[in-house]
């Protein structure tokens, strides 16, 4: 009898989520509950909220937030926290960098993913960001 063992290599790591629609929460939700600790809210205040009282590896935001805080906005504020300055902030958005433009992205993450993505692609790309750090 043979058996595999798959390895979690980020199990520990924790990563904050933000988006709005409820949709795309659960797609989260999903996609995060078995390779990692996470916490998914759905707007800017819940997430900057969150970030004074916890400390993540990792956050993962959708640029196209309901409300004045968008997702860039967000990102900004995040990077301007300085225990996060060099945590990695990703945009998780259907939008191409073309839309947001080039200096949007540059001063406000450190990469984007691209919807729509499968679960293992996301896991892996996460991984990967992670491994980097």
């Amino acid at each position: 009898m043979h058996y595999i063992c798959l390895v979690k290599l980020n199990a520990l790591k924790r990563i904050l989520a933000i988006d709005d629609d409820p949709i795309n929460r659960q797609l989260l939700e999903i996609y995060l509950a078995n390779d990692f600790d996470y916490k998914v809210v759905n707007d800017a205040k819940q997430a900057l909220d969150i970030l004074h009282l916890e400390k993540f590896d990792l956050i993962i935001t959708d640029i196209n937030l309901d409300g004045v805080e968008d997702g860039i906005w967000l990102a900004k504020q995040i990077k301007s926290i300085p225990k996060y300055a060099h945590i990695p902030v990703i945009a998780f958005t259907a939008y191409l960098i073309s839309y947001i433009g080039i200096d949007n992205f540059e001063n406000a993450f450190d990469c984007i993913i691209e919807k729509p993505i499968n679960r293992m692609q996301f896991v892996f790309k996460l991984n990967e960001i992670l491994n980097t750090l």
